[in-house]
């Protein structure tokens, strides 16, 4: 069975030349890309890979299958590849590197050795002539600045897209995994991160499942699921969460809206451990942990429950039986806390001293609102066609900008704000910023990006 990360990465262009040409162009160019893909790729990955890229071109018809006769490839090769005199821009133009460029973007995926594989695959289909011009778009792409001159015809948009698309496949694959007793919020601190509501996040919704959240690099509003029965693509968050939620073990490969999607980041999902009414939600989730790779784990405590007995027998467990690289303890729901509760200070002291009682080292403390930082994330994502809750928008936006105690990123190492900042260039957006910064979300990314 294939590999949901094989379906990680994709690529397309809001502002894709092809667009403004008429449809038989598009189906001839769309046609041979196929042809050209599946020369060295997976036939449904080919495929996947062009629904995506031939949605942004308004295409909306089945991609074929082309006849293999080489004198016929190379003929409709050449009407693609040809230079022509274009009456509405008034100049020759040509698509020669535009359709280099999309086969080695598309099917190379980032990946310089495989590129240089698909490109010898891609010759023998292709006439000498115009091989020079391959070459050129791989050096251009993998060996130096990529010139976005004339002839190339190549946007700074596409050029981003690949550049995206190769600083993710050049990352390391990192396992991060959440755990912790009931009713810590730490499903909603995953989705918060993800910035999609995907993980079951209420204590009536909780199940003995676990759920592998798989990051992609472009941004998209789809869905790819997997489990031990079949691979399912394109689906929206309703059909998503259904199959999480049926499913003993399952995968969901997605854009998070996070800086961590620019790396093959898998956050995983565990049961919480004191789930009295079914206590197989403890067995599953410690044998996860004893057993699988851990680059970086995440233990969620609420802060309104701190040193609960729960938390003393699962932590001792994994001292005792858990091997992971770094370990980072989240204090969640500080937002439920009230200003005459013990300080922030305070209870980052005192988390402290009990993980160094009970023999932790190395370890981080993370003060942060999963709440707090999903809902205000997701409004700042989609301010002008905002869905959602609109009085609790106002709410946290007043109790993180009025509140002193609550100014949560103060607790971390510094982080660039002004990129976290630089996509919401709004004026009307200057409160909920301040506020999603005091939330300690953006902090808390940061560092799961570092150690990643």
């Amino acid at each position: 069975m294939e590999d949901l990360r094989d379906y990680s990465i994709y690529y397309y262009s809001e502002d894709h030349p092809l667009k403004e040409e008429k449809k038989e162009f598009k189906k001839l160019y769309l046609n041979l890309l196929n042809h050209c893909g599946c020369l060295y790729l997976n036939k449904n990955i080919v495929k996947y890979k062009l629904n995506i890229f031939k949605e942004k071109l308004n295409y909306d018809d089945e991609i074929e299958e082309l006849d293999s006769d080489n004198k016929i490839l190379k003929k409709l090769l050449k009407k693609v590849l040809k230079q022509y005199f274009k009456l509405t821009k008034l100049k020759f133009y040509t698509y020669r590197y535009i359709f280099i460029f999309d086969c080695l973007v598309l099917f190379g995926e980032g990946d310089k050795r495989n590129t240089q594989i698909f490109m010898e695959e891609l010759k023998k289909i292709i006439v000498p002539l115009y091989h020079y011009e391959i070459d050129e778009v791989f050096k251009n792409l993998y060996l130096e600045k990529f010139n976005l001159d004339r002839k190339f015809f190549v946007s700074e948009e596409m050029l981003n897209k690949f550049h995206t698309i190769r600083r993710f496949n050049e990352s390391k694959e990192t396992n991060i995994v959440f755990t912790a007793t009931m009713s810590t919020g730490k499903s909603t601190l995953i989705n918060a991160i993800i910035g999609k509501e995907l993980a079951p996040s209420k204590a009536t919704a909780c199940t003995s499942n676990i759920a592998n959240f798989m990051a992609c690099p472009i941004e998209s509003d789809f869905y790819n699921y997997s489990d031990k029965n079949y691979i399912q693509t394109f689906l929206d968050l309703t059909d998503t969460k259904k199959l999480i939620g049926s499913s003993n073990y399952g995968y969901v490969n997605s854009y998070f809206n996070s800086i961590l999607s620019e790396k093959k980041v898998n956050i995983i999902d565990t049961p919480g451990v004191d789930y009295s009414i079914d206590t197989t939600h403890g067995d599953i989730t410690r044998n996860e942990l004893k057993n699988l790779n851990i680059d970086l784990l995440v233990y969620v405590m609420s802060a309104q429950n701190f040193g609960a007995k729960g938390d003393d027998e699962h932590l001792r467990f994994i001292r005792e039986n858990v091997k992971y690289k770094k370990f980072i303890l989240a204090i969640n729901m500080l937002d439920t806390s009230s200003p005459e509760d013990d300080s922030i200070l305070e209870i980052i002291s005192n988390i402290k001293k009990y993980l160094e009682k009970l023999e932790f080292k190395d370890f981080v403390i993370a003060p942060i609102s999963g709440r707090g930082g999903l809902v205000l994330k997701k409004y700042l994502n989609n301010y002008n066609n905002f869905k959602g809750d609109l009085e609790e928008v106002e709410h946290f936006k007043k109790k993180f900008t009025r509140r002193r105690d609550l100014e949560l990123g103060n607790f971390y190492p510094e982080i660039n704000e002004g990129l976290v900042l630089e996509k919401y260039k709004n004026e009307n957006l200057e409160e909920y910023l301040k506020a999603y910064i005091n939330t300690g979300l953006a902090n808390f990314e940061q560092i799961l990006y570092n150690f990643a």
